[in-house]
């Protein structure tokens, strides 16, 4: 799953340290990361910007149930990022996740 060098960028540079934290335990508590994981991104890297693009290069190759976790975390917690990066998951846009579903979906 490609996303386009703009958004990535956007991605990258917008993400703050709150919701940076918020996501990584968003991200584990559905088990598209695990506890490693977590601690990669947060250990070997310096700064949020390298944290952030860590973690996207980590959540893509995961597939798109774990971009749409993701998505669906910034549109319902960070809601001007989300419209900074044209990002929705709403009901109506299909792409919309709850943590129940995902946990249903992805294996432990």
């Amino acid at each position: 799953m490609a996303v386009p060098t703009e958004k990535r960028e956007l991605f990258i540079h917008s993400l703050g340290k709150g919701t940076m934290n918020g996501l990584l335990d968003e991200l584990l508590q559905t088990r598209v990361l695990n506890q490693e994981e977590v601690e990669e991104v947060q250990h070997e890297n310096a700064t949020v910007t390298a944290q952030a693009r860590a973690l996207l290069d980590t959540v893509i190759q995961k597939g798109t149930l774990a971009c749409q976790i993701r998505i669906t975390y910034i549109c319902e917690e960070n809601r001007y990022l989300a419209w900074t990066l044209v990002l929705s998951a709403g009901p109506t846009s299909g792409n919309h996740l709850t943590t129940q579903d995902s946990q249903a979906v992805l294996p432990s």
